[in-house]
This record gives structure tokens, sequence and C-alpha cells, in this order.
């Protein structure tokens, strides 16, 4: 993977969310236009991603096992980075350090990782990087919600969310590939055409957000907001480098793993603190400010691994 093709990426993806951010000055953007289009980018576009990533592959035994492996990477890493942070929160004597364990923990793997992934290496990037999103909602729906929490007792209902168009689609992706059928031409089609829809509408999405985040009156600040930017965009990343170094993994899978391990803040953080804690102008904060230095970073963690890996 060449670096120059990740700053090219991040670059139009900034550039898009500009334009989004221009638009939303122009004309007020409600609630019910951010819904209609999240519900298009997460049960329209992101799934044909996966889907197209199945039809496009000839799906071999090595590619099977990188599925497993990508999954259990997932879940190691994520559930992994969880107890390091709320570990190194406690040591530092943060406020709320569960809170921000996941919020420096847990990245938009899949509102910004999978049309990422798809965009650098192609339709398995984005079928592999769907597996890992899927990997990283296990731990947000199980030790992420026991911690959020207060009675920080573990229900099987929260698994529930676990149950979404995306990973239906991973599903049905892979007894697609069991089955050994054909795709007709229509369905492939469709698919590649949708499945373009991802990254453009997940940047305007973004740009939309940011006017009324930087509106007069704000408050931009908390303390320990330092952390889960440093710990998420820089530490966590820097880690999985040396982690990885020392695989026999694939590189172009390393690579992919890299990109995947340096996204920004996951971005139901917002929702789900205002679920269960009532503080969502924290996560709401580190969300906005990790996706737009992320920018920057995503390509500097990527140089560096172009020379580590």
């Amino acid at each position: 993977m060449e670096v120059t093709s990740v700053i090219l990426a991040i670059s139009t993806m900034g550039i898009i969310i500009v334009f989004g951010a221009l638009i939303a000055l122009k004309i007020s953007i409600t609630a019910e236009m951010k819904n209609i289009l999240m519900m298009i980018i997460l049960n329209l576009a992101v799934p044909f991603i996966i889907l197209n990533g199945v039809f496009n592959t000839k799906i071999t035994d090595v590619i099977f096992q990188q599925v497993f492996l990508v999954f259990g990477i997932s879940i190691v890493f994520n559930a992994g980075g969880i107890i390091l942070t709320l570990v190194l929160g406690r040591l530092l004597h943060l406020n709320q350090p569960k809170q921000l364990a996941l919020l420096a923990a847990l990245g938009n793997t899949g509102f910004i990782g999978i049309p990422l992934s798809a965009t650098l290496f192609g339709p398995l990037g984005g079928l592999l990087a769907a597996v890992f999103d899927a990997g990283l909602d296990v731990v947000l729906f199980s030790l992420g919600i026991y911690l959020l929490q207060s009675n920080q007792k573990f229900q099987f209902k929260q698994l529930k969310a676990l149950l979404n168009i995306p990973l239906l689609a991973i599903s049905l992706g892979l007894l697609y590939v069991i089955s050994g059928w054909e795709a007709p031409i229509i369905f492939k089609q469709l698919a590649s055409m949708l499945s373009n829809l991802a990254a453009p509408l997940a940047m305007l999405y973004i740009g939309f957000l940011l006017p009324t985040f930087f509106q007069v009156g704000r408050r931009f600040y908390f303390q320990g907001l330092w952390f889960p930017l440093l710990m998420k965009l820089l530490i966590l990343p820097l880690f999985g480098i040396i982690c990885l170094r020392f695989t026999s993994i694939q590189t172009d899978l390393t690579f992919l793993l890299v990109i995947l391990t340096s996204m920004p803040t996951f971005m139901l953080a917002s929702v789900l603190f205002s679920r269960y804690t009532q503080e969502e102008n924290e996560a709401i904060m580190v969300t906005v400010y990790s996706t737009l230095i992320s920018i920057l970073t995503i390509p500097l963690i990527s140089w560096i691994a172009s020379f580590l890996l």
C-alpha cells in the first residue's frame, strides 16, 4: 500500500466534509434529513459494499481464513484496547474512566472504515473491513454496554443490536459463497453502483454536523479530552503496528488492519452515552475532534507503518 494513496483518499474525503459543512451553512439540516442520510448509508450503501466484495472477489480457502482471522483480531484488539485504556485512565485519576476508555479504544470502522478500505484495497478490503467492524460491534454491545450501565449487569437482550443490516449482508454473502452460485450481472452492477455511495455520503453527513457543533456559546473542551484523542489516534494504532510486525500475516492484510485501527472514535458514541449515561456532550466532542484530526493522523500512521512493516 502506498502512503500517497492513503493521503489522496483522505484528502478527497476531507474536501467532501468541507462541502457538507458549506451546504449546512446555506440551508438548515434537520434531524429528519440526517436520519434519512444515515439510513441510506448504513442500511443501503454499506451492505452493498459488503456484497460487492463478495460478488467481485474469488473467495478461496485463504480468504476464508482471513475472514475469521480479521474477526478474531478485531475482538482481541478492541477488547484489549478498552481494558488497557481503562487501566491507564484509572492510574491517571481521570474522571469517568469507563466512558473515556470506550471513546479511546473503539473506532469508526463501519461508517468511515468500510468505505475507506474499499477505496484503498478494493472489494475485498471492504468485505474484510466489514468483518472487522462486526467484531467491534460484538465488543461494543457486550463489554462496552456493560461498562456504560450503572448497575453493570450484562443482559443478553442488549446483543439484539448486533442484528443489523450490515451483519445480515455479511451472513448472506457467506451463504452465497458456500452455495457456489454465480451472481447475475445486474446484481453485480447494482452492488458496484450502490457501494460507491457510502464514502461521499458518509463524509457529507460529517460535514453537516460541523456548523451545529461549532455554534456560538457551545462548550468545546472538557478535562480529559486529550486522553481519548491521543490514545485512539496515535498510541493504540502504533501499538497495533508493533504487534503486527511480529506476526506472519500477509502485508496487504496488515496494512488494512493498520488503517482500521487508526479510525477516529466510533459514531454511535453520542447515542449510547445519551442512553446509558445522559452525558453525550463529551462523546460528541471526542467524535468530532477525532474525525477531523484523523485526516492528518491516518496518513501519518500509514507512513510509519510503511517503514515498520
